[in-house]
C-alpha cells in the first residue's frame, strides 16, 4: 500500500521519499515512480515533505514508528488496519482502533486516518469508475492536519469524505473487512471494487468539534 500511494503522489505532481528498512527495497520503489521520488529510511520519510503516510502492515508499523524520532506536529496519514497475519480479521475494536493506538504510541504526530480501506490497485487507477470517484473516508482530532489530508487526499484524484474525530477509525477499520470480504471471499478483483458517496452536494468538510492546534 505503501509502494501504491506513493507512486500515486508521484504521479499526481509531488515529492516523495520511500522509507525502508532496507536502502535496496527503498531506491527500487522510488526508480519505479520516477524522477520526483527517492529512497531512504523510515526516519527520513517520516520527517519529509508536509505530511507522512504509514502504510505498513500491522505490527510492523507500530516497531517502524517506535524508532523514527518523528518532528513534534508532524502529519501522519495512517493507511493501516490492525489485521491477522491473514487479512482476515482485526486484531482490535470496537472499543478502540489502530489509529488510536498509533497516535498513543507517537504522541508527536497529529494522526489522520486515511485509505485504509482502499484497495492498492484502486490506488494505482482511481478514474477507471463510471459512478465517479471513488470515496476516501478519513478522520482526525486536529483541523490543520485534516485539512492538508483532505486536500492530499483530493489531489490524488480521489473524493475526500472527512468523517469526524480520530475515534471514528473504529468503524473505518471494520469497513476494510468489507472489502476483504468482497474480495476474498466473493471473487472480485481489487482493481475493480470502490465505494462511493452519493449526496446532494459537497460535504467533504462537514463541520464537525474537531480539536485545534496550539
Amino acid at each position: 500500500m505503501g509502494r501504491a500511494l506513493g507512486r500515486r503522489a508521484a504521479a499526481s505532481g509531488h515529492e516523495v521519499l520511500f522509507g525502508s528498512r532496507s536502502p535496496a527495497a527503498a531506491s527500487e520503489a522510488a526508480r519505479v515512480a520516477g524522477p520526483a521520488a527517492a529512497g531512504g529510511t523510515y526516519a527520513e520519510a517520516f520527517a519529509h515533505g508536509d505530511l507522512a503516510i504509514l502504510g505498513l502492515r500491522w505490527p510492523h508499523a507500530l516497531r517502524a514508528l517506535s524508532g523514527a524520532a518523528l518532528p513534534e506536529g508532524r502529519i501522519l496519514l495512517d493507511a493501516t488496519n490492525p489485521s491477522t497475519p491473514d487479512g482476515l480479521s482485526l486484531v482490535l475494536g470496537p472499543d478502540t482502533s489502530g489509529a488510536e493506538q498509533i497516535a498513543r504510541a507517537e504522541p508527536r504526530a497529529r494522526v489522520v486516518k486515511a485509505f485504509n480501506h482502499v484497495y492498492a490497485e484502486v490506488v494505482e487507477a482511481p478514474t477507471g469508475f463510471a459512478g465517479g470517484r471513488p470515496a476516501v473516508f478519513y478522520c482526525g482530532d486536529d483541523a490543520a492536519a485534516v485539512d492538508a489530508a483532505g486536500r492530499f487526499i483530493e489531489s490524488l484524484g480521489f473524493d475526500a469524505v472527512f468523517s469526524g474525530p480520530l475515534s471514528v477509525a473504529r468503524y473505518l477499520e471494520p469497513l476494510a473487512q468489507l472489502a476483504v470480504a468482497l474480495v476474498e471471499g466473493r471473487g472480485n478483483a481489487p482493481a475493480s471494487l470502490a465505494i462511493g458517496l452519493l449526496r446532494p452536494e459537497d460535504r467533504r468538510r462537514a463541520s464537525a468539534p474537531i480539536r485545534e492546534t496550539a
